[in-house]
């Protein structure tokens, strides 16, 4: 009789054990099964840098499992009617809703340009560059450089249509709506113009 105690309390502790197991178990096989749940989101078709407008055109479908991140970013049948991105965005990732706005980016614009130096490889599309102008003195004479605009984001790299070897690559740039008069004047001057890149690319 005095040992029943004992008895009961082994008891107890395998039931407790039992329970502990099934638990583990079963939370195991919800979380195996959450990751099968997939849902329809957006994703980029290439590289986007800030202000890029977004279109049923430029985007693709994919199913993805987000776990408890469903409703940051954005599902097929979301994308309204104008929308632009705030940030950069590489190809292939989920558009997450902080990075979108319905309202145009109006201190900005889009200017193209071709640089008389060789690009750099750390520039691509998204990385923010200084544009540098060299002021056109006479005939293959150049004046000392000076910033022509700062922050501006590359948008695209150009391949040239030229089919020379040495044919020099166009930029689309996003540049501060304050800095296209100087840039233009530059440009119709024939100042030579060189990129720098500025931290990489904003992305991520």
């Amino acid at each position: 009789m005095r040992q029943r105690p004992k008895v009961l309390g082994k008891q107890l502790q395998l039931i407790m054990s039992g329970l502990a197991i099934a638990a583990s178990i079963v939370g195991a096989w919800f979380v195996i099964e959450s990751s099968k749940a997939t849902e329809e989101y957006l994703v980029t078709a290439q590289d986007f840098a800030t202000g890029t407008p977004l279109r049923p055109e430029n985007v693709q479908k994919a199913e993805l499992s987000l776990f408890g991140l469903t409703d940051s970013y954005l599902k097929s049948g979301e994308l309204q009617e104008g929308t632009y991105l705030t940030r950069p965005i590489s190809k292939g990732e989920a558009i997450p809703r902080a990075a979108i706005t319905t309202q145009y980016l109006d201190d900005w614009s889009n200017l193209v340009l071709t640089p008389s130096v060789e690009l750099s490889s750390a520039i691509s599309p998204g990385t923010t560059v200084s544009v540098w102008a060299s002021p056109a003195l006479d005939f293959q004479t150049f004046g000392e450089p000076v910033i022509a605009a700062v922050d501006a984001e590359v948008v695209e790299i150009r391949e040239s249509k030229d089919n020379f070897a040495q044919a020099a690559k166009s930029v689309e740039l996003r540049v501060p709506r304050e800095a296209i008069q100087g840039l233009l004047r530059s440009i119709a001057n024939g100042d030579a113009i060189a990129l720098t890149a500025f931290g990489g690319s904003r992305s991520g």
